[in-house]
Order: C-alpha cells, then sequence, then structure tokens
C-alpha cells in the first residue's frame, strides 16, 4: 500500500511538471513602457498669497445660524520665487460658518495661471480647510488649507502639485486675508 501511494504521488508529481514545462519562452506580451521609468523630480517651494479681486460669481447669505458660502469666485496673487507655481489663481469659495463663532468648514476648487510660459497649461484642483478663532481674538480667524492641483495642457500637463498654507483672515463672512505655505511640484525629467 505504501508502495502504491508513493508510486501515485510520484507519478503526479511528474505528470504535473510535464504539464507546466513548455518550449516557448515566458516574455512581456508588450515591451516595458520606457517612459513608466523617468525620474521624479520633486521642487519645493514656499509662497504667500492676498486676494486682489472677486468675479462676482456665487452667494452669500445667512441661513439660520450660519453663514453659507456658495462658489464665490476670488481673485488671488500667488507670489513665488518659482514662476511655475506664482501667477493669478481664481479659485471658487464654498462654506459654511457659524454666525457667532465665526468657525466652519471650508472648501473650493482652484485654476492658477502661472508667471511661467507653460504653452498655455495651467494648474487646475481643489482645496479643503477649517476656519477657527485665533486664540486670544475676537476678530481674527486662523484657517489651516490643504491644496491639491495637477497641470492641465502646455508643458505642465501631467504634473501635479500640493500646496499647505495658513490663512490670517477677519470679518464673518470673511471680508479680507492673508496667506502663506509651502508645497511642492513633481514633474518628470526628459
Amino acid at each position: 500500500m505504501k508502495t502504491t501511494k508513493f508510486l501515485f504521488v510520484l507519478l503526479a508529481f511528474v505528470g504535473l511538471l510535464l504539464v507546466g514545462c513548455s518550449d516557448e519562452l515566458h516574455s512581456p506580451v508588450t515591451p516595458i513602457d520606457q517612459s513608466s521609468l523617468e525620474k521624479v523630480i520633486i521642487t519645493n517651494f514656499t509662497f504667500s498669497h492676498f486676494p486682489i479681486g472677486l468675479t462676482g460669481e456665487g452667494t452669500v447669505k445667512l441661513v439660520g445660524e450660519n453663514w453659507i458660502l456658495k462658489d464665490v469666485g476670488v481673485i488671488e496673487l500667488i507670489t513665488c520665487s518659482d514662476p511655475l507655481v506664482a501667477g493669478t489663481m481664481t479659485h471658487y469659495l464654498s462654506g459654511k460658518m457659524n454666525a457667532v463663532t465665526g468657525e466652519g468648514p471650508v472648501h473650493g476648487n482652484w485654476t492658477l495661471v502661472p508667471q511661467a510660459n507653460t504653452e498655455g497649461g495651467v494648474w487646475e484642483g481643489n482645496y479643503t480647510g477649517y476656519r477657527s478663532k485665533m486664540p486670544g481674538s475676537d476678530t481674527l480667524f486662523v484657517l489651516p488649507l490643504k491644496l491639491v492641483g495637477h497641470g492641465r495642457g502646455g508643458t505642465i500637463e501631467g504634473m501635479q502639485t500640493s500646496y499647505n498654507t495658513t490663512i490670517t483672515a477677519w470679518g464673518t463672512p470673511p471680508v479680507g486675508w492673508y496667506g502663506s505655505g509651502e508645497g511642492f511640484y513633481k514633474s518628470h525629467e526628459n
């Protein structure tokens, strides 16, 4: 009985080896895309920003005990030593702020036209944050924001960017602010 089991296992193993063997070479169906092996370059930067105008779009209204902002168009100047991420940003601010405390979540989307010649390329993205009262102040608010974006068109097509900024704002709803922060963008070596 032991010999029969051993012989059965041995034949099964040899059979699996023969079925698994092939005279054909195992190679990828398509060659490796060499562009996927390009080196990613991360460029860090610092920046500052402040509003320079409004687009006239969006709504601001008091609903119950909250100010509701919906797609309020704001034009900001982004100042940075790197002209690829400096320029004029148009963003659409939405948020809900408590009428008494002035605090609440904000979010929006943005488009930045860089100072650098990008052959028509722009950055597009979105942002989120939470506005809270600045400690020790009844009129100032602090708002950390996270912005992420992608290059669309021109020489920045497919590039990615990320910004972290902290805004100091006044008024509920806000009547003005300024901010600064740091960020980076990813590009590929040519």
